[in-house]
């Protein structure tokens, strides 16, 4: 299984928007939002899971957060 990057995220994107017969910024655009979704959720367990992901500015972009669930899947899906 190749590293996830944000080289390959990008791939993806591309894969998933020619798939549904639509734009890459359609597809980013329906990932953010079902992130600000999770993100505002007031579950103490779901904030503790949001908390675990790296990123560098004030959010996660959805790259990172493929990112970090593509670790995860290969890491057989260990709690955080």
């Amino acid at each position: 299984m190749k590293k996830m990057t944000k080289e390959r995220a990008e791939q993806i994107y591309q894969r998933v928007a020619v798939q549904h017969h639509t734009s890459v910024d359609h597809v980013k655009k329906q990932i953010k939002l079902a992130m600000i979704a999770g993100m505002y959720s007031q579950g103490p367990e779901i904030q503790k899971k949001w908390s675990a992901i790296p990123y560098d500015g004030d959010v996660p972009t959805p790259e990172e957060l493929l990112i970090f669930l593509s670790d995860k899947v290969k890491n057989g899906l260990r709690e955080t």
